[in-house]
């Protein structure tokens, strides 16, 4: 009943080797079929135990639960003389007893690894976020395009400095120069990933025609270019506003559906305030 196990000398107590090779949810199911089968034994033996007048006093046309009435079904097996012996219905019980704590040391485990996981899980997060940061901290003149808290756009900039792990300061192309939360800046330029693109991708597309107007917006990819080798190469993008652009590779950021989704939400927020002032 205990694969991988180890049961410590007074049985109280169930350490597993290696928890991960074991299913403890079927491991449970086990027990609980076990228990079933214990109970049934039990319940049977005392009934079959007791006088035809004993049984009548409970009221019943079969075994009744021993655990609900020990105390009665004990006392009748006492005034009949102990037909089954007390020490074989109480291991019977303990087997219950001990298949229980089974159950509930297993079910701890469990909740114990679950913690362990969101700990690991939590830490890996930490880590990411942490090396983030780092780039920003090493990389102090790294050409980015930055969020604007006024319209929720992307602008291009440069990082002047680093204001703390979560924060920096960014010289937009515009002129204007700006604090900027770490998270709503994205590297561009130099030796930086392309991904493939593909119909339904999340981007972030460049618009305006003159560099002073020069922003990136969220949308997605509704067509991918036919024959690149040809010069085919504009993608057709919709923006968060539903109108279309025909860009090329370079003027897309690929993004996850979380920060294009999150954009839209800001920029839309933004624009309502906009509109009420």
């Amino acid at each position: 009943m205990l694969p991988l196990a180890h049961v410590s000398s007074d049985k109280k107590e169930i350490a597993l080797i290696n928890p991960w090779a074991v299913n403890l949810d079927a491991y449970k199911k086990k027990l609980e079929q076990a228990i079933i089968s214990y109970e049934r034994r039990l319940n049977l033996v005392i009934w079959r135990a007791l006088s035809q007048e004993e049984r009548d006093k409970f009221e019943a046309d079969g075994p009744v639960p021993y655990i609900q009435h020990k105390e009665t079904l004990l006392e009748a097996l006492e005034n009949l003389g102990w037909p089954v012996s007390y020490e074989d219905v109480k291991l019977l019980e303990d087997e219950i007893l001990t298949a229980l704590t089974y159950i509930q040391q297993a079910s701890d485990l469990q909740e114990a690894v679950k913690k362990e996981i969101e700990k690991k899980e939590n830490g890996k997060l930490k880590s990411k976020t942490r090396q983030k940061h780092q780039i920003f901290v090493t990389h102090k003149s790294q050409k980015v395009i930055a969020r604007s808290d006024i319209t929720g756009f992307y602008y291009p900039g440069t990082v002047i400095k680093n204001i703390s792990s979560t924060c920096a300061l960014v010289d937009f192309s515009n002129g204007e120069t700006c604090d900027v939360l770490v998270k709503f800046t994205i590297p561009v330029g130099g030796a930086m990933p392309c991904p493939h693109l593909q119909v339904g991708d999340y981007v972030f597309a460049r618009t305006g025609t003159r560099a002073e107007n020069e922003c990136y917006v969220p949308a997605i990819v509704i067509a991918t270019p036919q024959r690149v080798e040809t010069g085919d190469k504009f993608y057709t993008v919709l923006l968060f506003n539903n109108r279309e652009e025909h860009c090329i590779r370079s003027e897309l950021i690929k993004i996850s559906q979380t920060k294009y989704a999150y954009s839209c939400q800001y920029i839309r927020t933004v624009q309502t305030v906009d509109y009420e002032v």
